[in-house]
């Protein structure tokens, strides 16, 4: 018995879309049909009205008094001896083809507005839906060039302790690039798992103060052997005792993924430097990591933020990274009410990264802050 066909998300939409297409096809159809039906029936009610002249006509010749043609011919008058159609009647008889094309304009508009709007939500969605799926593509390709990596590496320096017995210097460095390796590892991981739980809802989100400057410097001081490696210096201007109303675990998530990924562009540039920037707003906290790395075209900005995005392809891409970090940043402003945005001047010009969370606590400042 052979199993039933079952059709997928995006055959589905097609075939809304062609329904919605027929459908559209049928008002147009309907609306010229029925200005059609009005324009012949005023044209058959005129022909009546010069009927009931001529009848009327026939009448006054016969010596019927003009009562009673009246009673038998209503929609005429006479006018110096001659019988014409009332112009009361053609008044009548054009209103009401007027009004019938009004309605029929109106009704046939309504549908047809709500069909085109049908249409359009359902090509955004097929054009959204390639897109996704192309920036998919780009993160399995991005996921496996993550894990072979570090991977490789790992079995590279597995091996050379294994077969060579290095001495304590050369065993030290690769305890190292093991340690490199296996952040990079988890790093990824932590990021595929962290967008499960925000989308899923699961993660649990407490506000309260979170003290950025510290944050900023701990963080930046667990990047600095990365940053030393990549010649890109890291500073941090940020006052004492200002803080974000928000999720701490969220707060440092933001945090870590701007720095990574601002230290990701200054080290494909061959190095640089990365300024961690935090200031009041109004009644709120904004942060800003500005780099001087390979920056990014104004125009892609907003596609930044979107989930798998990277830009350019995947298969001619050298740099690192799942397309996921910039995501999360957006994912976690947003549950704490703040917003994220980008900005650059243009490819190899650097680039500036902002979030910025709407409450901000009052905090003493920390004893020794900077």
């Amino acid at each position: 018995m052979r199993r039933a066909r079952r059709f997928g998300p995006r055959a589905l939409e097609l075939f809304f879309l062609a329904l919605l297409a027929f459908s559209t096809a049928q008002v147009i159809w309907w609306i010229y049909d029925q200005n059609r039906l009005a324009e012949r029936d005023h044209d058959q009610v005129e022909a009546l009205y010069r009927t009931e002249v001529e009848l009327a006509r026939h009448l006054l010749a016969e010596g019927t008094p003009w009562a009673e043609v009246l009673a038998r011919a209503p929609h005429v008058e006479l006018v110096d001896a001659e019988v014409r159609v009332a112009p009361a009647a053609v008044e009548r008889l054009e209103a009401e083809r007027l009004g019938r094309l009004r309605r029929y304009g109106w009704e046939g508009g309504f549908f047809l507005a709500v069909l085109l709007a049908s249409m359009v939500v359902l090509v955004r969605a097929l054009r959204d839906e390639a897109e996704l799926a192309r920036r998919q593509e780009n993160f399995v390709a991005a996921v496996t060039h993550e894990l072979k990596s570090p991977l490789a590496s790992l079995q590279l320096s597995v091996d050379t302790i294994r077969l060579r017995r290095p001495g304590p210097e050369r065993l030290e460095e690769l305890a190292a690039r093991m340690d490199a390796d296996l952040d990079r590892l988890e790093g990824m991981v932590s990021k595929i798992l962290d967008t499960a739980s925000v989308e899923s809802g699961e993660r649990r989100r407490e506000r309260e103060p979170v003290e950025l400057a510290p944050l900023a410097r701990a963080l930046a001081a667990d990047l600095a052997p990365r940053a030393v490696a990549a010649g890109v210096e890291i500073v941090v201007e940020a006052p004492p005792g200002l803080a974000a109303l928000a999720d701490p675990t969220g707060v440092r998530t933001v945090l870590r993924n701007l720095l990574e990924n601002a230290l990701r562009a200054t080290a494909a540039a061959g190095g640089g430097r990365v300024t961690v920037r935090a200031r009041p707003e109004g009644s709120g906290a904004r942060l800003e990591v500005e780099d001087t790395g390979v920056g990014f075209p104004p125009e892609e900005a907003p596609k930044l933020f979107l989930k798998f995005y990277r830009p350019g392809d995947e298969l001619r891409r050298s740099g690192p990274g799942t397309g996921l970090g910039l995501y999360l940043v957006d994912r976690l402003m947003r549950l704490d009410d703040g917003w994220a945005a980008a900005e650059s001047a243009g490819t190899g010009r650097g680039a500036r990264f902002t979030v910025a969370w709407p409450a901000r606590p009052q905090l003493e400042p920390a004893e020794g802050g900077a």
